[in-house]
Parts: structure tokens; C-alpha cells; sequence
């Protein structure tokens, strides 16, 4: 009888370290989200412009041109979002005015990072002198 008191104790313990032990393992790992832009400024000539931007990130993450109205749109990213690594093309119209510059804003739930869009002012015209 003590013997099996014994080996029933064992198994109990054995058991219940087993599952004390197994609420320390998780299959689940938190990784550190990532976000970072090839370059913080991009500067377009004044005609019809494109320049990439690499993104390298591990989560999803969007591009936002808040001074950018929706009459005016000068520039564009395309594509506006991902889900990881990409390459935006920004694209621009051509500019008959002075230089015009946004900042525009990279960001996912926890990493922000800026970027400035310049582009260049139309040239003037020259006068002739009489």
C-alpha cells in the first residue's frame, strides 16, 4: 500500500510539474516591429517626376500627405500601403509655380517616420532687353 501511495505521489508531481512547467512555454514570440525609409528627403525636378522610396518593414504600415489636397494632388505614392518590404514610386505633375514641398508621414500602429517631398520651382521665363 505505501508503495503505490508512493508511485501515485510520483505521478501526481510528475503531472502537475509538468504543467506548471508547460505554462512557461509558448509557441507564440513577440517580434519588434521594424520600419525604415531608404532616404528622409526627395527632391523632383519641376516636369513630370518619379523616384522611388524603399520601405523596409515587418509589419503593415501606410503613407500619408496630409498638406496634399484633393484639388491639387502634385504628388502621389503608389502604392499608399503594404504589409512588409516595398518600393513606393512617388509621382509627380508638373509644376508651373514656385518650388512646393509637404512632409509626408510613414507610419504603422507604433513607429512614425517623416519624409520631405520637394519639388522644384518651374523656371522663369526670360525677358528680352530692348
Amino acid at each position: 500500500m505505501k508503495q503505490k501511495k508512493t508511485i501515485l505521489t510520483s505521478v501526481v508531481a510528475t503531472v502537475l510539474l509538468t504543467v506548471i512547467l508547460a505554462q512557461f512555454v509558448s509557441c507564440e514570440k513577440y517580434v519588434l516591429p521594424e520600419l525604415t525609409i531608404s532616404q528622409d528627403t526627395i527632391i523632383f525636378k519641376y516636369t513630370v517626376d518619379s523616384v522611388a522610396l524603399d520601405i523596409h518593414s515587418n509589419v503593415i504600415w501606410e503613407i500619408e500627405t496630409p498638406n496634399i489636397s484633393l484639388i491639387n494632388p502634385w504628388v502621389r505614392a503608389m502604392p499608399p500601403w503594404a504589409d512588409g518590404d516595398k518600393t513606393v514610386i512617388f509621382k509627380t505633375q508638373l509644376n508651373e509655380g514656385p518650388e512646393r514641398q509637404t512632409q509626408a508621414r510613414v507610419f504603422s500602429e507604433t513607429i512614425e517616420r517623416h519624409l520631405l517631398l520637394i519639388q522644384q520651382a518651374a523656371p522663369q521665363p526670360q525677358q528680352d532687353n530692348l
